[in-house]
């Protein structure tokens, strides 16, 4: 277990290091489609559909050819899942189904003695499937495991490739107070303006 907490560390590291390098590298890059200049109404309708994360990492995919790679990869182990576990999900469901429809059975037996007998047959028999079926549940345990950290591995990938984008773009493109500023010292003089007619 404990290599499980150490490698997302190293990881997270290896990642943030890398990603950091690479916007170095392309410090004059122009701004992220995501993040240029729209009307306030266009960030809405987007944002509806999408989230700003999202976005610029869909951008850096487009340019990296180790992100597409990934992106491939991902996308090939979501068909092969479906690919692998579909034969035993449609056994699993028709024994499960027999059994649910075998205890549905049992209901309808009125003698207290023979309905106590079919039951022990049918648990017993449960019981048989259950053990034999054990080793595909423990896989599939362990794969749901996997595909969980696989998917945090994942959201880190997008949170440390896009930090670097949005901080490149917060110091390039931060506003002047001065418009700000100008708005207050008119409420100011709308604000002194109305006192005085209180006054009167």
């Amino acid at each position: 277990m404990k290599r499980f907490f150490i490698i997302p560390a190293i990881l997270l590291f290896t990642i943030t290091s890398c990603n950091k390098l690479r916007i170095k590298k392309h410090e004059n890059v122009e701004t992220p489609k995501a993040l240029q200049k729209e009307s306030s109404l266009d960030i809405v309708s987007k944002c509806r559909y999408d989230d700003m994360a999202t976005s610029l990492y869909n951008e850096q995919v487009e340019k990296s050819p180790e992100l597409k790679k990934l992106e491939t990869k991902l996308e090939m182990l979501s068909t092969a899942k479906g690919d692998s576990t579909s034969a035993y999900n449609i056994y699993n469901r028709s024994n499960q189904s027999y059994y649910n429809s075998a205890k549905n059975h049992l209901n309808l037996i009125q003698d207290s003695l023979l309905r106590k007998k079919i039951e022990s047959l049918i648990n017993k028999s449960l019981s048989g499937y259950n053990t034999r079926i054990s080793r595909h549940n423990a896989l599939l345990k362990s794969i749901e495991a996997k595909e969980s950290y696989l998917n945090d591995l994942h959201q880190i990938l997008i949170i440390t490739t896009t930090l670097p984008l949005i901080e490149k773009f917060q110091k390039d493109n931060q506003p002047s107070t001065q418009p700000i500023e100008g708005y207050s010292k008119q409420i100011d003089k709308v604000l002194n303006y109305e006192k005085a007619l209180i006054k009167k």
